[in-house]
């Protein structure tokens, strides 16, 4: 009787430790997401870089599990919407939150 219980604690030991490692691995984003969503602002930023009227300097793109957020400011309305649609129009790309100001820093 005493055996089977000293046989007991190691394996529940085990199967705790088990549990807490696969909790834990169910929070994290997986790989695959994090490299999506690093090739969606990599292509968000290259369409602004190839647009001759936006300078992708004034432009922050962040991108979270397809979410893409645009931050910074720029000179004109038309060019916020422009980035925005470009932003739109790339593929993974879930929703956009465009976070741009238009105008001289005040």
């Amino acid at each position: 009787m005493r055996n089977s219980m000293l046989l007991r604690v190691p394996a529940v030991c085990v199967a705790l430790v088990l549990a807490l490692v696969l909790g834990a691995c169910k929070t994290t984003v997986p790989v695959k997401e994090q490299i999506d969503d690093a090739s969606i602002t990599t292509k968000v930023k290259a369409k602004l870089a190839a647009d001759g009227d936006i300078n992708p300097f004034n432009i922050d793109v962040d991108t979270n599990e397809g979410v893409v957020t645009l931050q910074g400011r720029v000179k004109s309305q038309d060019i916020r919407a422009r980035a925005e649609r470009l932003a739109r129009e790339t593929g993974g790309v879930k929703r956009v939150i465009n976070l741009v100001k238009v105008g001289d820093k005040a």
